[in-house]
């Protein structure tokens, strides 16, 4: 069911917001990205065309597009959003001498004492257009260390960590090839030997199709993990990779609510994401509450930033409802903004307005 927020609730999560004292500890891995972003002014076929065009005359320079460089990953961004957020957040992560000298300077005033240098630093260069009247981005990754970060990577300081947080994140399985051992045991110790809830957002599954089966048999259907955050692409590989009849979700009277449902037996709560709505699966209901109309002046990063304010949002007590709010203005806010800065809870705040005009019916 869709929810529409009044001027009334709308006012009160202002000031609960404004007095919340985050009071918990998040713990986030495994990556950190040295991120290079191209942001095309025009379309993708554009694009391409005047990559043909510099090949064709053997080559030269293309003019007029936005560079910009800085932090990436799924857990690093988490991590700087709920850093700015107030919260108490480590990482553990493995880069290289150079990654951890980049950590340090973007992420100012976080713990990085779980921040190893063993490994070799992961890099991404990212492509913005737009593409079928939406901004796209076309990401060419280089894992680095993040290929290999196993269970055995961890130290015996990092599972006492994760036996001491309140939220646990494991992130980006897909590119990780051994992230169903990392989610297990992470989990598991979370699980048996802490308080935490477990957060995960696997990244996108589609060139993992054959690995699925096995990431639900021994971390989805376990009962590991508490909170599965998903964009619209995500859920739908996942759920096509479980399920074995798919006939009940592609009938469903929207296919993401159906692909949600396959996991909805097996999950405390299923969380999605998409550019025009937010959703959470929860105790046999679904809430949905419309994105906020906005101009995006990039697309990269905003689900990092929605995952942050989802976990603050459950962090300070939040209803479900105020929770998807709170995400949406989070990632609104963030989008609207170049760079990889992330927003403030005071600009955080300013945007919950335009989440609640877009809920209204």
């Amino acid at each position: 069911m869709a929810t529409s927020h009044s001027i009334d609730e709308s006012f009160k999560l202002k000031e609960t917001l404004a007095g919340a004292k985050p009071s918990f500890k998040v713990v986030v891995m495994p990556d950190f990205f040295l991120d290079y972003i191209l942001t095309y002014p025009g379309t993708l076929n554009e694009l391409t065309a005047s990559f043909l065009e510099v090949a064709q005359r053997g080559g030269g320079n293309l003019l007029g597009w936005a560079h910009t460089i800085g932090r990436g990953g799924n857990a690093s961004n988490m991590v700087a959003q709920l850093s700015k957020l107030g919260c108490e957040v480590v990482p553990i992560i493995e880069t290289d001498e150079l990654g951890r000298i980049v950590l340090q300077h973007f992420l100012k005033g976080v713990d990085l004492s779980h921040v190893r240098t063993t490994g070799t630093m992961s890099r991404t260069m990212s492509f913005e257009t737009e593409h079928s009247g939406r901004r796209v981005n076309i990401m060419v990754s280089d894992p680095g260390s993040l290929s290999q970060f196993g269970p055995e990577k961890l130290s015996q300081e990092d599972k006492t960590l994760i036996s001491e947080a309140d939220f646990v994140c494991v992130l980006n399985w897909n590119q990780n090839k051994k992230g169903t051992e990392l989610a297990e045991k992470v989990f598991s110790i979370a699980k048996n030997e802490g308080k935490a809830v477990t957060f995960f957002d696997p990244g996108d599954p589609a060139l993992r199709v054959g690995e699925i089966e096995g990431l639900n048999e021994r971390v989805l259907t376990p009962g590991l993990v508490d909170v599965l955050s998903v964009n619209e692409n995500e859920l739908v590989h996942l759920a096509k990779g479980v399920a074995e009849d798919t006939s009940e979700m592609e009938g469903a009277e929207d296919p993401l609510f159906g692909a949600a449902s396959v996991f909805s037996m097996m999950i405390p709560r299923v969380d999605l994401h998409t550019p025009e709505f937010s959703a959470t699966f929860v105790d046999g209901q679904r809430l949905r509450v419309p994105c906020a109309r906005i101009k995006p002046a990039k697309v990269t990063g905003a689900g990092d930033v929605w995952n942050a304010a989802d976990i603050y949002a459950q962090g300070v007590g939040l209803g479900h409802k105020d929770r998807l709010v709170f995400a949406n203005a989070a990632g609104a806010a963030y989008l609207e903004r170049r760079g990889f800065e992330p927003p403030t809870l005071g600009e955080v705040i300013g945007r919950l307005d335009s989440v609640v005009a877009a809920s209204k019916p």
